[in-house]
């Protein structure tokens, strides 16, 4: 999928590049989009449980802030990770079965930490003006943005250039001084 894309990986060439027999195959797929489905929960469940991993170690809520910005930041940045947004989020992609279910479910679970730092940041006073519901999807679509995983806008030059960019803008949306910081 990687090589030809999405749609143009026929069924048959998977199973020639996974070395499987088509009976292998249907026995746990009936189809390529399930296939891409289960990759897509698999990768989703891999990227949330190091995401809340990074977040849950993290010393603060500004702290945890910073970790969840760089890892959804990597998605777009990291070659490997890249290379496997690139399939599972290109055109063809979105268009199998299925698609829109996983897609939603992957938010999901990649900002219910986001909501969860936000929640503890304005309970401690450490982001001030978080409104966990209201702005972990904004924060998220920026940070997506950033990451040139939004066909929209281009990627900023560098990993280091859109964090520097993400941090302040949510630092001022979120109300953090210098007192509040890490």
């Amino acid at each position: 999928m990687e090589r030809n894309g999405y749609a143009d990986a026929a069924v048959a060439d998977i199973l020639r590049e996974a070395d499987l027999s088509t009976r292998s195959f249907y026995r746990h797929f009936e189809s390529k989009d399930q296939l891409l489905c289960a990759l897509f929960r698999r990768e989703a469940d891999a990227a949330a449980a190091r995401l809340r991993g990074k977040v849950d170690a993290a010393g603060s809520p500004r702290d945890a802030l910073n970790a969840w910005i760089d890892e959804i930041l990597s998605f777009g940045h990291h070659r490997v990770k890249a290379a496997r947004v690139s399939v599972l989020g290109s055109p063809g992609a979105m268009k199998a079965d299925g698609y829109s279910d996983e897609m939603r479910d992957a938010s999901r679970i990649l900002t219910a930490p986001l909501e969860e730092l936000l929640r503890r940041g304005a309970a401690d006073g450490s982001l001030p003006l978080a409104d966990a519901p209201a702005d972990a999807p904004l924060i998220q679509s920026v940070v997506w943005a950033a990451a040139g995983l939004n066909p929209a806008r281009d990627k900023p030059s560098s990993r280091a250039e859109a964090a520097r960019q993400v941090r302040s803008f949510c630092e001022r949306a979120l109300g953090v001084t210098t007192a509040s910081g890490s």
